[in-house]
C-alpha cells in the first residue's frame, strides 16, 4: 500500500475493516529508567513490548559514550550501571538526535565533567530554544558555549556543577525540572530551585519524581509548589524494569479507525498513571462522540496533530491549554493548521490550540505533504493518505516514536 522514495513515501487508499493496535514502548519511561539505570551498580533488565523508537535509541547511544554498557536484545535490554560520579567524559558528540527529553537529561551529565564536551543534535533539535536549562545549568556552575545561535545547539559545555540556588520557569515545558532532578546523584549536594509559571505536561514531571522515589530518591514535587529543595542520591534500581505502551500513540490509532470506520483493539492498554495525560483518550476510545468536544492538552500536548484531525473529520470541536505545543519539533499548531488544509480539512488556529468544525472529509493532497521533520505530523498525514491517498515528506521519520507505525497502517 505504500511505497518510499529517497525522502517521499506513496501511500495508496485502502480499505480497513478491524485493527489491533499495538504501542510502542513509551519513550518517557524508557528514557528515564535508562538513565537511573546507567547509574546505579548492577545489572538491570529492562522489558517492553514492540520496538523501542528512534529516540531512546538515541538516549542509549550517548548513555554508552560515558562509559555505560547497554546490551540490546529483541525484548529486553540489560544495562550495566555505574556510580553516577564514575562516568567518563564522551571523547566524541553526543548527539541527542531528535530527542529533546535524552537532550535535556543528558545536558547535565555532560556539563559536569571538567573538560569541554560537546552536545548536538538533529535539525529539529538545533532549531529549539534552552535558555532555561542553559541559565539553571550557568548558575550550578557549567560554561556553556554555544557554536552558532545563543541558547540552542550545537554547544561546548565544561563543568564541574556545584550546589547553588537556581530558577526554573515551568510555563513551556516541565523537563528542566526533571533535568535537575536526575542531575543530583551527579551534582551531590543539595539544590534549592525557585519555580516560576504555570507548570504544564505536569504528569512527566510527576513521572520524574515517581521514578526517582522508586530508586531511593527523597525529593517530592507537585504543581503547586513554588519551591523545592532537591537532595542528591545514590539511585538503587530494581534488577527489572516493565516498560509500559505509550498511551499517547492511541490517538493515532483513534484517527485511523475513525478515518476507516473500523473496530480497533489495543493490547496491553498501560495502566492510567502511565498515561502522562493521554488516559483523556479513554473515553474517546470506549464511547461514540457525536457532540463537538472541549479538550484541555495541558498535560498532553502531544496529541494535538492526530485529534486535530480526528475532531475535523468526527465531532468537531476545540483543542485548548496547548500553546506548549508550538516549541516542539515544530510549531505543532501551525504546522498541524497547514497540514490537514493540505488534506481540505478547514482547521482555525488559536493562540493556544485549534477549533473547527466537524464532519468534514479529507480530499487528497495535491502536493507532497511536509511535515518538517516532526513525527507526530508525519503519522498524522499517513493515517490520513490511508483513507484519500497522499504523498509524504519525510521519509521514516515516525521511528522517532513507533518503528512499527507504517506496517501497521499499510499491510
Amino acid at each position: 500500500m505504500g511505497h518510499s522514495g529517497d525522502s517521499t513515501i506513496r501511500i495508496k487508499p485502502k480499505t480497513v475493516g478491524s485493527i489491533e493496535w499495538n504501542l510502542a514502548p513509551s519513550k518517557s519511561h524508557m528514557i528515564r529508567w535508562l538513565l537511573l539505570a546507567a547509574i546505579s551498580d548492577g545489572s538491570t533488565v529492562i522489558r517492553f513490548n514492540g520496538s523501542p523508537g528512534e529516540d531512546i535509541q538515541s538516549m542509549a547511544r550517548c548513555l554508552e559514550q560515558l562509559g555505560v554498557v547497554i546490551t540490546r536484545n529483541p525484548e529486553y535490554w540489560v544495562v550495566d550501571g555505574r556510580h553516577a560520579l564514575e562516568l567518563t567524559a564522551p571523547d566524541t558528540v553526543v548527539n541527542c538526535g531528535n530527542s529533546g527529553t535524552s537532550l535535556r537529561l543528558l545536558l547535565p551529565y555532560a556539563s559536569s565533567f571538567d573538560v569541554p564536551v560537546m552536545v548536538d543534535g538533529d535539525h529539529t533539535l538545533r532549531s529549539r530554544n534552552l535558555p532555561t536549562l542553559t541559565t539553571a545549568l550557568i548558575n550550578l556552575g557549567a560554561e556553556i558555549s554555544p557554536l552558532n545561535e545563543p541558547d540552542s545547539l550545537p554547544c561546548i559545555v565544561k563543568g564541574p556543577l556545584e550546589s547553588s540556588s537556581i530558577d526554573i520557569d515551568v510555563s513551556m515545558s516541565s523537563q528542566p525540572l526533571s533535568s535537575i532532578l536526575f542531575a543530583m546523584p551527579r551534582v551531590s549536594a543539595p539544590v534549592d530551585v525557585d519555580i516560576h509559571g504555570s507548570a504544564v505536561s505536569r504528569r512527566h514531571a510527576e513521572l520524574s519524581f515517581r521514578i526517582a522515589a522508586e530508586t531511593g530518591s527523597s525529593n517530592s514535587w507537585d504543581a503547586t509548589m513554588d519551591s523545592i529543595h532537591l537532595e542528591p542520591w545514590s539511585p538503587v534500581v530494581p534488577n527489572n524494569v516493565n516498560i509500559p505502551g505509550d498511551m499517547s500513540l492511541i490517538s493515532f490509532g483513534l484517527l485511523f479507525a475513525r478515518l476507516h470506520d473500523a473496530e480497533i483493539t489495543i493490547p496491553r492498554l498501560p495502566a492510567d498513571n502511565d498515561g502522562l495525560g493521554s488516559e483523556i483518550l479513554l473515553d474517546l476510545m470506549n464511547s461514540p462522540q457525536h457532540n463537538p468536544l472541549d479538550i484541555d492538552l495541558r498535560d498532553a500536548n502531544d496529541l494535538l496533530p492526530p485529534l486535530a484531525a480526528f475532531l475535523a473529520i468526527g465531532p468537531g470541536g476545540r483543542l485548548r491549554n496547548a500553546s506548549h505545543a508550538r516549541y516542539k519539533e515544530s510549531n505543532r499548531i501551525r504546522r498541524s493548521v497547514e497540514l490537514l488544509s493540505q488534506f481540505g480539512l478547514k482547521i482555525e488556529e488559536m493562540e493556544d490550540g485549534i477549533q473547527c468544525v466537524g464532519g468534514q472529509s479529507p480530499v487528497e493532497p495535491s502536493s507532497i505533504v511536509d511535515v518538517h521533520g516532526d513525527h507526530r505530523l508525519s503519522m498524522t498525514a499517513i493515517c490520513l493518505a490511508t483513507k484519500v491517498g497522499g504523498t509524504i515528506g519525510d521519509t521514516g521519520v515516525w521511528e522517532i516514536t513507533d518503528p512499527d507505525f507504517l506496517k501497521r497502517v499499510v499491510s
